[in-house]
This record gives structure tokens, C-alpha cells and sequence, in this order.
């Protein structure tokens, strides 16, 4: 059981990574899912979430909204909902319980993407007609089961070629059309309430110190030393929610 600092600690700290994802480091969100279950009960934590999500794509769609790619956003979206739908006839189904282990092993499913990503060429990616579909049903489970699909688009967008600006411009418009699509479906499982909303709230301005640093503080910071840190964390964390230690 956390004492009320450290859950004060951590909010603030999910609430800073919430917005450094959505505006400098997109591998940081991976860190967010575990430390969220950590707080929350494991079910829960994806839906107090959600709505700190919307807020911060909310602000990154706004500050990259010149550089979305349109044409690569309504082809993921088709696979999106087929992905969406899995994962909410799965979240109506399993308890709190059966649902930590399984965001263990979906934390450690995307970190091995994402050292994959970075040490592989995916631009054979873009030759394949059913890329959009297969990526975005990928996509759509995992963020509608954990809200956690970073990783499998900035594979299929880095495919593709974007410059860094395009690529979080239309990273930004696909994670805001999904989540605002999540909202209605997370309170119908009762996974977004009053309270919920309420905790939301509070961590406002944890999300916009994590926006503003994001834009302003990142160029400063070596990005491969800030991956690899949040790797390992994320990777501990993730062996804690299966129960290994």
C-alpha cells in the first residue's frame, strides 16, 4: 500500500509524462501505464487516465497543428476500430486482477517494439498495402486495453519518412480522434466517474509542465539517455505488475 506522498509523487509524475509524450519524447508514455497501475487499481488506472490523454493531445494538436499528415491519419483509422472494438468486448469481460498482468506483458510487448524500432529499418513498411490496417487494429487493442499505442504508431509513421515536426503533428490528431472515440466507451464500463474526473483535474497542471518542457526543455536533454532510462524503469515496472518481483 503507497503512502499518500508517494501517490502525490507519482500522480505529478504521470501527469509530467502525459504531456512530455504527446510534445518531445513519445517513448516516454510507455512509463505512464505502470506507474498509473501502480496508483490506481489496474482496470481503473486506463480510465483516470484517458482523460489526462485528451488534455494533452488537446494542447499537441494545437502547438503541431500545421503538420498533421491527413492522408496517413484516415488510413489508420479503419484497422483503428476494428482494434478498438477487441479490446472493449476484452475490457468488459476481464477483472482488475487479470487485467495487471496482462498491461505487464503488453509494457514489455512495446519496449521490445521499441528497441526493434530503433535498431531495425522499417521503411519496407510503407511498400505493403495492408500496413494501415494491420498497425492501426495493433494500435487500436492496445490503447483501448492499456492505453498504450505509442510505440506501434511512431513504427508505422517512422515508415513513412515523417520529419520530427509531421511526425508528432499526426501522431497528435490520431491519439485526440481516438481517445475522444475511448471516452464514451470507458464510461460506459464505468472506468471514468465523478472522482475520476475530479483526479484529472488536479493533475492539469502536471500535464501542461509536462507540454511545456516537451517543447522548450527537450533539445537540451540527450534523448538517448532519457529513452534508455525510461526503458529500464518501464521494463522494472512492468516485471513488478506480472508479479516477479
Amino acid at each position: 500500500m503507497l503512502d499518500n506522498l508517494t501517490v502525490i509523487f507519482l500522480s505529478c509524475l504521470a501527469g509530467i509524462l502525459v504531456g512530455f509524450s504527446k510534445t518531445g519524447v513519445p517513448g516516454a508514455g510507455i512509463l505512464i501505464v505502470p506507474i498509473m497501475a501502480s496508483i490506481f487499481p489496474a482496470k481503473q488506472s486506463i480510465g483516470v487516465l484517458l482523460p489526462m490523454l485528451v488534455c494533452a493531445d488537446l494542447l499537441a494538436v494545437w502547438y503541431y497543428k500545421r503538420h498533421a499528415d491527413k492522408t496517413e491519419l484516415l488510413r489508420l483509422l479503419p484497422g483503428c476500430l476494428v482494434g478498438m472494438f477487441l479490446g472493449f468486448r476484452l475490457l468488459a469481460e476481464v477483472n482488475s486482477e487479470n487485467l495487471k498482468p496482462l498491461l505487464g506483458i503488453l509494457v514489455l510487448s512495446l519496449l521490445v517494439v521499441e528497441w526493434l524500432r530503433y535498431r531495425l529499418d522499417f521503411h519496407w513498411i510503407a511498400k505493403h498495402s495492408l500496413s494501415p490496417v494491420i498497425f492501426g487494429t495493433l494500435a487500436g487493442f492496445a490503447t483501448t486495453i492499456g492505453n498504450a499505442a505509442g510505440p506501434i504508431i511512431s513504427i508505422f509513421l517512422v515508415s513513412r519518412g515523417f520529419s520530427k515536426q509531421k511526425f508528432i503533428g499526426t501522431a497528435a490528431w490520431f491519439f485526440l480522434i481516438v481517445n475522444i472515440a475511448k471516452l464514451p466507451l470507458f464510461y460506459k464500463l464505468n472506468l471514468i466517474t465523478h472522482e475520476t474526473l475530479v483526479f484529472d483535474l488536479l493533475m492539469l497542471p502536471s500535464i501542461g509542465i509536462g507540454i511545456f518542457a516537451g517543447v522548450k526543455l527537450l533539445p537540451k536533454i540527450p534523448q538517448n539517455f532519457f529513452n534508455q532510462f525510461v526503458y529500464v524503469i518501464s521494463g522494472i515496472a512492468a516485471f513488478q505488475l506480472l508479479g516477479i518481483f
